[in-house]
């Protein structure tokens, strides 16, 4: 691989897909930057913004209105003349702290629709990770002993759908189409290892065609 600090990698994923912990093994494995939950952290240090309420609209789509009113600021301020901030503002300013993560050294992405918010960057290559559905179940499972089979099921079904929804509510592509991302694996057919590794080799060729 070459130099990654200007590389930028985002993972779109299904829930239990294991994409979370592909990205993570991915960062670390080419000493980037790694960004899941994290970008909200970013954006409230960024905006000042209560981290709440970055993760009350967590991959929701969402025009909700969040009063100012129930301490919204960490420091305590409020915007003048406005009662309410929209979630699209909420999802702007989560966005601008993406690209200023971007533009400071190699990262990898985890969802939050940095794939098109990273869409200008010439340097980018977005993957999504697919399971078969008996394998996300049992990945819900292990996450959550407590869950059931039947309760890991709807909890996938229900959270791919908010996902959905989120993504195509913010972008103008297709969450999980394949034309939306530039290589879809299937992580029940290869080892977290593997993808890892796959997904190395097809940036490193790619990288290698663009310069012919």
């Amino acid at each position: 691989m070459e130099k990654t600090e200007n590389l930028i990698i985002t993972v779109g994923r299904q829930f239990g897909s294991g994409g979370r912990v592909i990205g993570k093994m991915l960062a670390n494995k080419l000493g980037m930057s790694f960004y899941d939950r994290e970008i909200m952290n970013l954006a409230a240090a960024e905006s000042g913004i209560k981290g709440e309420f970055f993760e009350r609209m967590d991959e929701k789509p969402s025009s909700t209105l969040f009063s100012v009113f129930s301490g919204m600021f960490s420091s305590g301020a409020s915007l003048p003349g406005h009662d309410y901030l929209s979630g699209e503002s909420l999802f702007k300013m989560q966005s601008d702290a993406i690209r200023k993560a971007a533009g400071e050294h190699g990262c990898v992405f985890v969802g939050r629709c940095s794939d098109y918010v990273l869409r200008d960057l010439p340097n980018r290559y977005d993957i999504f990770i697919s399971a078969n559905m008996d394998d996300r179940i049992k990945g819900a499972m292990d996450y959550d002993p407590q869950l059931t089979a039947e309760a890991a099921r709807k909890l996938i079904t229900q959270t791919d759908k908010t996902r959905s929804a989120y993504y195509n509510y913010y972008t103008d592509k297709t969450w999980g189409a394949a034309e939306s991302y530039h290589l879809c694996i299937n992580s029940s057919l290869l080892s977290k290892e593997e993808c890892v590794d796959y997904i190395i080799k097809f940036i490193e060729s790619a990288q290698q065609h663009r310069k012919l």
